[in-house]
């Protein structure tokens, strides 16, 4: 008996030769299933089960197949009394809730005699079992005692990876199988065996201690594919090292790697975040002559490197890839972004644009999206949000949290409300987000809203949401609420306070003048205080003047981090603003000796989708003549006004004159001339800057918002200050 389906799938009126109709819906329901499955660009059949795609029995007829993306056409032969898939180029078969519907089919019209060959397809070498899908567990046991009844072997029966499968069955089910196996003697089959040591390894990392039992108790040597799914589920683990121990036991035993094996020990050595492991696998890869024949490897390699802050390795590798799919794009991205190199990341992003071979995916997105987030890019920020509408994509929990914290971080914290209330689903980190966005722009009562917004939706605060709500009331001044809260996060909600909940309290205390309750706070925590703990005193210490407390602050972090610039900074002011010279030149000494350099102030600006940065007394820009004229009409103005600079925040030993220059070279002033020279009246200036707004600056661009009539937002390292009409949104508590 034969069986034909083949042709145009919209033919409906099909029947094989047996006289069995064919359903009609399962055309559309295998058709639309294959759509969205992508495959391996290329696969050979052997009995190697590595390729995990086919089981192939001696004498069953078979074909290549290439699946590099889907079309409507499928052939599917039999010959009895065995059964194989033969499908035409370029069409996959679909994931495994389709192959279930084909064995429903061939049970049914009484196809299945003997034996049905099937296996279930491979993706990418990252994801082989990801995009399958079954019913259940016990279903699948029902379906295998129903077969057996039938008179099939068992070790005929593909076991599927299953995503659902995979993922919450726990070893008891494992066990079950992996008993019916022993009782029906299938052990002694190496491909059945393999499934199941693939389907245990790669199902949960709690497993993997039961997959290891069954691989080391083998009576035979195991193939590769079985030595790849160990490897594989360690990978993925906890415990990635073992991962590399397995392989090296591998190596020892003389079984030789294959394409396969390279992604998952890379996926490893990313896990670990070891650079050495990466670049001694590399050169394995080399070895073995797979780093120029392998997308997948190539692919890996790419994501390790860049993962690992090698970024420049990554991009001459990724120059060199044979296929750059979206993986490696998005590889390259994320390895920018990880590195800081938002402004590359952005450029790549661009250059994927206009290839009409690559499509971007969330996971392209996410990425911008940060980069933009952290340049403060808002309107390349809201062309993602309207490519994203425009292109019908699923505004997925991941994507519009990006998004409402893209908006925040912008200044635009209007646009982060309304998209949050837009967003349907939210979990817990997208209330943080949210509250974390309205606590640095100052919005200290909106915040304590959505939190209580939060509890009524059912959703429990964690950790990262009473960070954001301690900072809200930090920023506010909020002293008495932002205690009672530290105490009832604890009592009420089981969230141990971390070292950074101690950090945003020494903050809370700090700047309301509270500075011998911060310094007592610190000295009570369970924790060993940090440079990071002792800075936000210091920062209070510096804000209120008190000297004697800031140099006892500055030698404490000294201790502890004797390169730390900002302590040696502010040893240098407080000695200079109190004329003690003497001292303050043996700090400047120690500086130059341990080559410790003050950052310098930068500001970035975006103007028609391009980021512009400027570094404090930055002479190189294409426009520095333009700037240095408005920066003196500024001037002019603002001394109108009764602005007089604040000199005293540059206790150096230099002239007024010379004090004042300083000032007017500030990276935000020169941020804000540019904006002013290139934007039309009324348009609002959107500005991060890399550190703390120093006082002279703050009190300008009050001045400079009332005279141009502009909005000013601007970014510090703290928090959020909109200067508009001379105000300022912090009410110059910052």
């Amino acid at each position: 008996m034969e069986l034909s389906l083949f042709g145009d799938l919209n033919q409906r009126n099909v029947v094989n030769s047996g006289g069995y109709p064919i359903p009609a819906n399962f055309f559309d329901a295998f058709s639309e299933m294959a759509r969205q499955i992508w495959l391996l660009h290329h696969l050979t059949f052997s009995f190697d089960l590595e390729a995990l795609i086919f089981e192939v029995k001696k004498g069953c007829r078979f074909s290549k197949v290439y699946m590099e993306s889907v079309t409507e056409d499928a052939f599917l032969s039999m010959e009895n009394p065995q059964v194989s898939f033969t499908v035409v180029p370029r069409f996959p078969i679909a994931n495994f809730k389709s192959a279930f519907t084909l064995e429903d089919l061939f049970l049914t019209q009484g196809i299945c005699e003997k034996t049905r060959n099937s296996n279930v397809p491979m993706s990418k070498a990252e994801n082989i079992t990801d995009i399958f899908e079954i019913s259940g567990y016990l279903k699948m046991l029902q379906r295998l005692e129903a077969v057996k009844t039938r008179g099939v072997s068992y070790s005929n029966i593909t076991f599927p990876p299953s995503k659902h499968f995979t993922s919450s069955s726990n070893v008891i089910n494992f066990k079950q199988l992996h008993a019916k196996l022993i009782r029906n003697g299938d052990m002694e089959n190496i491909l059945t065996v393999g499934k199941l040591v693939a389907d245990v390894a790669i199902s949960n990392p709690a497993n993997l201690s039961y997959a290891r039992l069954i691989f080391s108790n083998l009576k035979y040597p195991p193939n590769i594919f079985m030595w790849n799914s160990m490897i594989r589920g360690y990978a993925h683990s906890s415990t990635p090292k073992e991962a590399l121990i397995l392989f090296l036991e591998m190596r020892e035993k003389g079984y030789s790697p294959n394409n396969y094996t390279f992604p998952f020990l890379l996926k490893a050595c990313n896990q670990l975040m070891d650079l050495n492991l990466g670049l001694g696998i590399h050169g394995i890869v080399i070895k073995y002559g797979f780093e120029d024949c392998d997308v997948f490897i190539q692919t890996s390699l790419v994501n390790f490197y860049a993962s690992c802050g090698s970024v420049q390795i990554a991009r001459l590798l990724f120059d060199r890839c044979l296929q750059r799919d979206v993986t490696s794009w998005n590889a390259l991205i994320k390895g920018y972004v990880r590195s800081g190199r938002y402004m590359d990341a952005i450029r790549v992003f661009r250059a994927m644009q206009d290839r009409v071979d690559i499509e971007v995916d969330e996971i392209t997105l996410l990425g911008v999206v940060l980069a933009c987030s952290q340049l403060g890019a808002l309107e390349m920020g809201r062309w993602v949000h309207a490519y994203i509408e425009k292109s019908r994509m699923e505004m997925s929990m991941n994507l519009g949290t990006a998004l409402i914290d893209l908006y925040a971080r912008c200044g635009s914290i209007d646009l982060a409300v309304n998209l949050f209330k837009k967003i349907r689903e939210k979990d817990v980190r997208t209330w943080s987000v949210m509250i974390g966005g309205l606590a640095v722009h100052g919005l200290a009562k909106e915040a304590l809203g959505f939190l209580s917004d939060m509890q009524r939706d059912g959703i429990d605060p964690d950790s990262v949401t009473f960070t954001h709500v301690l900072r809200a009331c930090s920023h506010a001044g909020m002293v008495a609420e932002g205690l009672r809260f530290f105490d009832i996060m604890s009592e009420v909600y089981n969230v141990e306070p971390t070292i950074e909940h101690y950090g945003c309290m020494v903050d809370l205390l700090g700047r309301a003048g509270c500075l011998d309750e911060a310094l007592g706070l610190i000295k009570r925590i369970p924790y060993k205080p940090d440079v990071v703990l002792w800075g936000s005193l210091l920062v209070a210490c510096r804000t209120h003047k008190n000297v004697v407390m800031g140099e006892m602050v500055a030698k404490e972090m000294l201790k502890l981090d004797p390169n730390h610039c900002g302590a040696h900074v502010f040893l240098s002011n407080i000695y200079a603003s109190v004329g003690q010279w003497c001292e303050v030149d043996e700090v400047r000494n120690s500086m130059k000796e341990l080559g410790i350099k003050k950052s310098p102030g930068s500001s970035l600006i975006e103007l028609d989708g391009d980021v512009h940065e400027f570094v404090a007394g930055d002479q190189s820009h294409h426009q520095t003549n333009k700037i240095n004229m408005m920066l003196d009409e500024i001037a002019r103005l603002l001394s109108l006004e009764g602005h007089v600079p604040t000199v005293k925040g540059i206790p150096y030993d230099i002239d007024e004159e010379e004090k004042e220059q300083a000032l007017s070279q500030h990276s935000e002033k020169l941020a804000v001339a540019f904006g002013l020279i290139n934007t039309k009246q009324g348009t609002p200036l959107r500005i991060v800057k890399n550190l703390r707004v120093c006082e002279d600056c703050h009190s300008a661009m009050k001045l400079i918002s009332k005279v141009f009539n502009r909005l000013i937002v601007i970014r510090d390292c703290s928090r959020f200050h909109h200067f508009s009409g001379g105000l300022c949104s912090c009410k110059d508590y910052w």
